[in-house]
């Protein structure tokens, strides 16, 4: 159930984030690759640190996924980031955008809370 969950949370590009969930998400994905990829750096050289470094591009690109389905936009207007300068600099920006207040065809408002308790004051 965890590593289900774990899995959907970092590593597939399915459904929408927030900004604040996508930050908080990224800087976990980059602490634990780099801890790891340290750790395994140790024992094995250079192609422990190489697979950490790929399990952190990978999850940094879902996350990134999620975050720009959040706006609208597919995930392969990632692919901008490869233009030298304004590249990395346009996907940033998209990425500190806020999300469309509805639901779109990646998903509902993942900013809606449906767990709140709702109280009726006009009876």
């Amino acid at each position: 159930m965890l590593l289900t969950t774990l899995t959907t949370a970092f590593f597939l590009s399915r459904g929408r984030i927030t900004r604040s969930e996508w930050l908080t998400r990224v800087v976990i994905a980059a602490f634990v690759c780099a801890a790891f990829g340290s750790l395994t750096g140790s024992w094995f050289g250079e192609t422990g640190t190489a697979l950490f470094a790929i399990v952190f591009l990978w999850s940094a690109g879902a996350l990134s996924t999620q975050r720009l389905h959040d706006i609208g936009r597919s995930g392969w207007s990632l692919l901008t980031a490869i233009v030298p300068v304004f590249g990395p600099i346009w996907v940033l920006i998209q990425m500190l955008r806020r999300g469309v207040d509805h639901e779109n065809r990646f998903g509902p408002d993942s900013a809606t809370r449906s767990d709140y308790l709702k109280v009726n004051i006009a009876e």
